[in-house]
């Protein structure tokens, strides 16, 4: 019983619970997009690409622009040098949150005075990888559920470009909590 209402509780709070290592600032949810403190030039940058995953939605969702707006953002050190990456997570007006606590993040690193999407992704948590620097940066790993306790983790490697599927495994929660992980394996297409 205690674990199926940890689930429900996951389930629930799922959509904002991105998480990150020690230098992660994610407000809680209560920095929108359109209120970060970002300049003008890299907030329009990363609506006008997040805008455009929301092209194809039916006139009556919310434009794509007024998604991205009201995305949760936050700030995660993936190098040991230079300025933290922007982790914006999907807010309250996008129509793709899922009942299972999975939503959408993209991941922007700053380039002078614009925003440059690295990543693009899915799940109920999205943080960096433990000590594992490639090109520069950390891993970056992605986890969503199936159903209340069972799920994925998808683990991407940055090419010095973007970030690309490096591998998956699947995990698993037993009545009691403990937590089951599968073999690490080639990501599915």
């Amino acid at each position: 019983m205690r674990t199926r209402l940890g689930c429900i509780l996951v389930l629930l709070l799922g959509c904002q619970c991105i998480s990150a290592q020690s230098e992660t600032n994610l407000n809680n949810g209560e920095n929108s997009l359109r209120s970060a403190n970002l300049p003008a030039h890299v907030r329009r940058d990363i609506v006008a690409a997040i805008a455009k995953d929301f092209a194809d939605e039916p006139k009556e969702f919310p434009s794509g622009s007024k998604i991205a707006l009201g995305s949760w953002v936050g700030f995660v050190r993936l190098s040991q040098t230079g300025a933290p990456a922007i982790l914006v997570t999907s807010g309250p007006d996008d129509p793709n949150n899922g009942a299972t606590g999975n939503g959408e993040f993209w991941l922007f690193k700053r380039a002078g005075d614009h925003a440059v999407l690295i990543l693009k992704g899915g799940g109920f948590d999205a943080s960096p990888a433990k000590g594992a620097y490639h090109n520069g940066l950390l891993d970056f790993k992605s986890s969503w559920n199936m159903s209340c306790c069972d799920g994925g983790v998808e683990v991407y490697r940055f090419n010095g470009v973007r970030y690309k599927p490096s591998y998956c495994y699947s995990y698993s929660s037993d009545e009691d909590g403990k937590v089951t992980e599968g073999p690490r394996g080639r990501c599915r297409d």
